[in-house]
This record gives structure tokens, sequence and C-alpha cells, in this order.
């Protein structure tokens, strides 16, 4: 990490990309998990030539935002979140932000989620809802650049209720990850036509406080430069049964 901070930006990004390479090169069994999604999701139309390209691709963009990541250790927070040059939606997040009862903006391990976050930050009050990391080290190093860095209120998981109530009191966004299985506090719901069993606490919380769900992501575009997609806000339903709308409620994020 050390000696990837010293290197120029770009030259970063190009090494992150190789070693994005050599990890799918090396991993055999994270290779064929990339491989069996990518078949999963799309189950027709796709040559095994095109698969193992597109599953090349997703290692390789792993590796670039490792590397860019460790970047932004030296880097200012303006200049991080300037990383990002097009901007498309916000009109959605700024009605949510005048009615005044929170945001949750959610998303998945798509594109650079740290940037998301990052930007957000940068033009709103935010707190991130995140899991602890494997390692102490690593994760007091990666809290550290959130809150410290990036200047995000960091909410860890499992005792996160009260913090988020707390921020959504205060019209803050509340950033979560919404794609994965955190535990016991989940519903299954249909995800590239299987069910999984997805979390439900964001779903729960927007139910009762009113709080906007509004989808986000920051991905590279075609000229390989950042941009932000911010979509509509997702209406969470009212039909008289808590638990079934909590279920349409995760349907509908984890289908965006």
């Amino acid at each position: 990490m050390f000696f990837i901070s010293l290197v120029p930006f770009s030259f970063a990004s190009r090494l992150g990309r190789w070693f994005g390479t050599l990890v799918f090169g090396m991993a055999a069994g994270e290779r064929r998990k990339t491989l069996n999604s990518i078949r999963t999701a799309f189950p027709k139309g796709f040559s095994d030539a095109q698969v193992e390209k597109l599953a090349l691709g997703v290692w390789r963009n792993l590796g670039r935002n490792l590397f860019e990541f460790v970047q932004w250790i030296s880097m200012t927070q303006e200049k991080v979140v300037s990383q990002v040059v097009r901007i498309r939606g916000w009109e959605h997040l700024e009605k949510a932000i005048a009615r005044g009862k929170g945001i949750f903006v959610v998303t998945g391990h798509l594109g650079n989620w740290e940037l998301l976050g990052a930007y957000m930050t940068s033009r709103h009050p935010m707190a991130a809802v995140a899991q602890k990391l494997y390692d102490p080290r690593f994760d007091k190093m990666i809290t550290w650049l959130r809150s410290d860095k990036l200047k995000a209120q960091m909410i860890k998981r499992g005792l996160a209720l009260r913090g988020i109530l707390e921020a959504l009191k205060q019209n803050k966004i509340v950033y979560a990850l919404v794609d994965q299985d955190t535990g016991k506090d989940g519903v299954f719901v249909p995800f590239f036509g299987k069910p999984a069993w997805t979390q439900s606490g964001v779903a729960r919380i927007a139910q009762k406080t009113g709080a906007a769900l509004i989808p986000a992501f920051v991905v590279r575009g075609p000229d390989g430069q950042y941009e932000l997609h911010m979509e509509k806000e997702i209406q969470t339903p009212n039909a008289g049964n808590k638990e079934k709308d909590v279920v349409e409620t995760v349907r509908r994020y984890t289908e965006v």
C-alpha cells in the first residue's frame, strides 16, 4: 500500500487492472464463482468466451478500485470526489431532502461504491452503515479513511439502529449496501430469477419513518471516467400487511 501511494494515480490505476488480472488467473475458486454467477445472470446468449471476458473485466475493475482507493490516503476529499465527472438524476435526491424525513441511499457492490459514499458525504451530511472487516487492523484503517479523511459518519452493523434513526431524524443521508445476506434480518426475494436471502432492515426502517429510498451507483463510463447514476425514489407500499410490504420493498430495491 505504501508503494501504491507513491506512484502517479493513472499508473496506480493501470497497476490495479494488472493486479486484478493476476488474481483472476490465480484464484481458481473465486474465478469459478464469478463465471458461475455471470452464467446465472445471463443464462442465454452468452458464449463461454463472452462469459470469460466479462468475468475478467469484473476482476480488473476490482483491482483498479482497490489501487485507486489506496491512493485516496494522500488525497484531499475534494480531489477524491472530483473523480466523479458526470452526474445523472441528482434531482431525485433533492426532492427527498426537501421532504425532511431522511434518506436511505441504497446501492450494491457494483462499480465503485466507496467513491459513491465519498461523493455523497461531500454534498450532504451522511452516515454510512458498515460491516466490521475480518482483520481489525484493516478495519481501523478503512474506518479512519472513511470517517476522518472523507468526513462520513460511520455506523457499525449490529449496533446500527439508534445511529440510523438519529441520522434520519437530522435529515441526513444513510448510505447502505443492500445486496448481501447480513444474518437473521432478511427476507427471500428474486435475484436474477432465483430466491436470495436479502437484508431487510433498511426497508423496515423506511416503512416506519417515512425515509426516502433512493438507489444510486457510481460506475465507469465508456471513457473510463466515473459517473454517478441516481435513480427514482422507490415507493414503499402500504397495503396493510407490514411483513408483505417489507418483502415488496426489498424486492423493489433488489430489482433495481
